[in-house]
Parts: C-alpha cells; sequence; structure tokens
C-alpha cells in the first residue's frame, strides 16, 4: 500500500492540483448495496462480530434495520423495523457472544436490549430508563455481560443487564 500521494495532499488540500484532486477525479467507486428503507437520517450502526455480514442500523425516527448477506456484495434488509424506541437511536451495539442479540440506546433516555428470533414487534427483550437525558452511545463489554453508556447528562454508567 502506497499512501504516499494521499499523505502528500494533506499538505495542502485547498489547491486542487495535490495529489487528493488527482485521486478524486480518477474515483469510480460505487457502493455494494444501498439500502433507502430508512427514509431519514440515521447515526446507529454495528457489524455483528458473530455472524459475518450481519449489520444492523438505526435512524432518527427510533427505527432500526437488521441486514444479512444474501450473496456476493448483496444484502437482505428486513423492511420490518425494531420499533420499541420513541426518538432517535444514537447507537446499536451488537452481543460479542450472542449471535441474536443486540443493544442500542435512544434520545427517549432508555437502553433496549433485543433478540432477533422474534419478530421486530416483539424483540424488545429489556428496556431500562438509563439516563435522565439524552442516551447518546453503549458498549459491550467483551469479557464480561456489562453494558457501558454514556449521556447528555455527562454521566458514564455500567450495566448488568
Amino acid at each position: 500500500w502506497d499512501f504516499t500521494k494521499h499523505t502528500i495532499s494533506l499538505d495542502s488540500p485547498s489547491t486542487g492540483t495535490g495529489a487528493s484532486a488527482i485521486a478524486l477525479k480518477g474515483h469510480k467507486e460505487s457502493p455494494l448495496f444501498t439500502f433507502s428503507g430508512h427514509q431519514t437520517e440515521g447515526f446507529s450502526l454495528d457489524w455483528s462480530p458473530t455472524v459475518p455480514g450481519r449489520l444492523a442500523t438505526g435512524d432518527c425516527k427510533g427505527r432500526i434495520h437488521l441486514w444479512n448477506t444474501h450473496e456476493k456484495n448483496t444484502w437482505i434488509v428486513d423492511q420490518r423495523p425494531y420499533s420499541a424506541h420513541t426518538q432517535s437511536v444514537e447507537d446499536i451495539q451488537w452481543s460479542p457472544n450472542e449471535e441474536t442479540v443486540f443493544a442500542s440506546c435512544s434520545v427517549d433516555k432508555t437502553i433496549k436490549v433485543w433478540d432477533i428470533r422474534a419478530k421486530p414487534s416483539k424483540a424488545c427483550m429489556i428496556t431500562t430508563q438509563a439516563h435522565d437525558t439524552d442516551v447518546n452511545v453503549i458498549h459491550w463489554n467483551s469479557k464480561e455481560p456489562f453494558i457501558i453508556s454514556g449521556g447528555d447528562d455527562g454521566i458514564v454508567k455500567i450495566w448488568d443487564l
């Protein structure tokens, strides 16, 4: 891998004549797959660490969609959203060792734990009022059954869910 042109372009990115401009002119890549079912912006997504090609994505209307690989470079996205959140989904984390379980957090001040073996309308197994304000971020401990959360209240909490 030769990143020389890219590194040099950082020295003067505004000139339009550096390596970055040259690289962009020849850029012909396109996405492998596109899903427009969210119909609004979203900020949360996570690849499953236990199932290759499995992805969960969340949006600002509180909906989460599940993606699974179908064939080489294509995905099937479940059109039925996981929708127990009442406001924007801020983060999603797959369980590090349960292949059907993920957690999400939201502006609705909750953390939810989901099991995708159930229909999306019944998949929310645990809900906890996690913070007094928006819950912005969560992370699942890879060795212990703990989830850590951070919110707009400036507090970090550790949960045994």
